[in-house]
């Protein structure tokens, strides 16, 4: 592929489904402009393989947004603090089985 669709390779921002879909619609408006310019079969079809990657990947992108409205997914991860247990916290890990609610030393 030329350089005219050549992206930072530094940008690693996490996105949300919204502020990824618009970066994909950008994506395939410039691959399309890149089609529109009637380059080489060779080109063309490194451009159509591009552009059927970015539509599928709009696609899965808008079902996952459909199916998950306001998820934010890993964006809320907080990472487990040492000594909890997976799903508890430390304090919720030290208490009686028998749910008296009191934590132990």
């Amino acid at each position: 592929m030329g350089d005219e669709l050549a992206r930072d390779e530094d940008d690693h921002d996490l996105l949300t489904f919204n502020e990824s879909a618009i970066r994909l619609r950008e994506e395939i408006e410039a691959t399309e402009a890149a089609l529109r310019e009637d380059p080489p079969a060779e080109r063309r079809a490194v451009l159509q393989a591009r552009l059927n990657a970015l539509t599928d990947a709009l696609k899965r992108n808008t079902r996952q947004a459909d199916a998950n409205p306001g998820e934010t997914g890993f964006l809320n991860y907080v990472p487990r603090r040492p000594g909890e247990e997976r799903g508890r916290s430390a304090a919720e890990a030290g208490r009686r089985a028998d749910g008296d609610g009191e934590a132990r030393p």
